[in-house]
């Protein structure tokens, strides 16, 4: 029988453009759509560093004008053994994250198992990296945001499935 999903963490090297709107894209399916399906999911964000402490400005338009989710209040944190310990899932934005991710926390239960490239566990494309957008044009930044929101949107529904299965 496979394993509910109770945390899910999105990471990215700063945790201030790719992870943050996955975050916010996530809680926003759970307000909006999937209120009962996701009523026991808790999502999250984090990076290997934070240089901003924030998400970029671009992210919070992004999220604000496309999903209605304010994240202005929006602190940044940093992975650490206790906060991926307690992931069901991990989903990274680039196939770089994971293996820095699985290099850096090797000595962590089935981190090996869990970490998964956000594309890839959504069955999305050809690449399934999604580049940094920061410093990019606004048309790029959305292009990426778009990815971003596809891989969380199909990957609600993957979660959703296997919550279902695993009743």
């Amino acid at each position: 029988m496979v394993k509910k999903i109770k945390n899910v963490l999105f990471i990215c090297f700063g945790n201030t453009a790719r992870s943050p709107a996955a975050e916010g894209i996530a809680k926003a399916l759970k307000r909006d759509k999937y209120q009962k399906e996701l009523k026991d999911v808790h999502f999250d964000s984090a990076g290997f560093f934070n240089v901003y402490k924030t998400a970029q400005p671009e992210t919070k338009a992004y999220l604000k004008t496309n999903w209605n989710i304010d994240f202005s209040d929006f602190k940044g944190k940093l992975m650490d053994d206790e906060l991926l310990e307690k992931q069901d899932l991990i989903l990274a934005m680039q196939e770089r994250h994971i293996k820095r991710l699985k290099r850096k926390f090797k000595h962590l239960n089935n981190i090996q198992e869990k970490a998964h490239i956000l594309l890839e566990y959504a069955e999305i494309g050809e690449d399934s990296n999604i580049k940094d957008p920061v410093n990019l044009t606004e048309k790029e930044y959305n292009e990426i945001m778009k990815s971003v929101e596809n891989g969380v949107v199909e990957s609600i529904k993957k979660i959703i499935r296997i919550n279902e299965s695993s009743k």
